[in-house]
């Protein structure tokens, strides 16, 4: 089965910076190049003899397979990068980034500078969500096919030429500033919502569960400090958490089972269990969140 070349998510005229002629190019050529050399390998592959076929054969197909492949898939995220630029929202994300870089802008800082040093070569600058480590990472790449193992990307930046000389010429520099003001980030946090939903899955603990076992659990409220500032509801017994620190609290947890929740039992409550996980302790989130449980009628009290 051949893989099928994605189609622009946005209109080339709506970017701020990038000439639709160079979004086009690079699509159509450079992203369509690498979908067509991947479809051109594995039809080479699928007639492969594989007991006679010589060992350097067998690595230079493989070799180009994964080239073209991670090619393609990483020009489909960058294009999926890009788009009205409405400005990062509140929520799992912005959580993120002040949790693992300390703020929004030290993270920009961060991928910014690694964009601009990689002017005048080649490679990736991706925005990843490690799974191994459950946190943000900017993930440097000097070709297709270095990635981060347990890591997924949310977020790419083309730093090959082809990505910005009609536009630019040799400057990169102003090539990566476009960039960052054309972010989509409704896509990246969506991105990183779909990773952490996958990755925490066997984490939730239904509302039913956590009110029959109340009193063997600590049941933490790991809201964004402002929904939880302008809430007047918390779990009846709950205690907050700032989820931006979880590394500097999780150490003074009692020795019993932990239930953490949000407002929504989504990516803030699902990635604070997980982290608690990784430092041995026994947690969970609480599925659907404080919004599900106040609307079912289950135990509340005022803040």
């Amino acid at each position: 089965m051949s893989y099928k070349i994605q189609q622009l998510s946005f209109d080339p005229t709506s970017l701020n910076g990038f000439s639709p002629k160079l979004i086009n190019s690079h699509h159509a050529n450079n992203y369509g190049g690498a979908v067509r050399r991947l479809n051109a390998i594995r039809a080479e592959l699928a007639n492969v003899d594989w007991p006679s076929v010589p060992g350097y054969r067998i690595n230079g197909l493989k070799r180009e397979e994964l080239i073209a492949a991670n090619s393609a898939f990483l020009h489909e995220l960058y294009f999926q990068s890009l788009g009205p630029c409405t400005g990062l929202k509140l929520g799992g994300l912005s959580v993120a980034f002040n949790r693992d870089f300390g703020s929004f802008d030290r993270w920009l800082e961060e991928f910014k500078a690694m964009g601009k040093a990689l002017g005048g070569g080649s490679g990736w600058v991706l925005l990843s969500v490690s799974t191994h480590e459950n946190r943000l990472i900017n993930h440097w790449s000097a070709d297709h096919t270095h990635l981060l193992g347990g890591a997924t990307p949310i977020l790419a930046l083309d730093m090959y030429e082809h990505a910005y000389h009609i536009d630019f010429g040799a400057d990169a520099a102003s090539y990566v500033e476009t960039f960052l003001l054309n972010i989509d980030w409704d896509k990246a946090n969506a991105g990183y919502a779909a990773v952490v939903e996958h990755a925490t899955v066997h984490l939730a603990a239904p509302s039913e569960e956590v009110l029959a076992n109340r009193e063997n659990v600590t049941l933490l409220d790991v809201r964004r400090a402002g929904a939880y500032e302008a809430s007047n509801s918390v779990i009846a017994g709950a205690t907050w958490r700032d989820p931006e620190k979880v590394v500097e609290w999780s150490s003074s947890l009692p020795e019993k089972p932990v239930v953490v929740y949000c407002v929504y039992g989504h990516e803030v409550g699902q990635s604070t269990a997980a982290i608690l996980r990784s430092k041995g302790i026994d947690a969970r989130f609480l599925v659907g969140g404080l919004h599900d449980w106040i609307a079912a009628g289950r135990p509340a009290e005022k803040k």
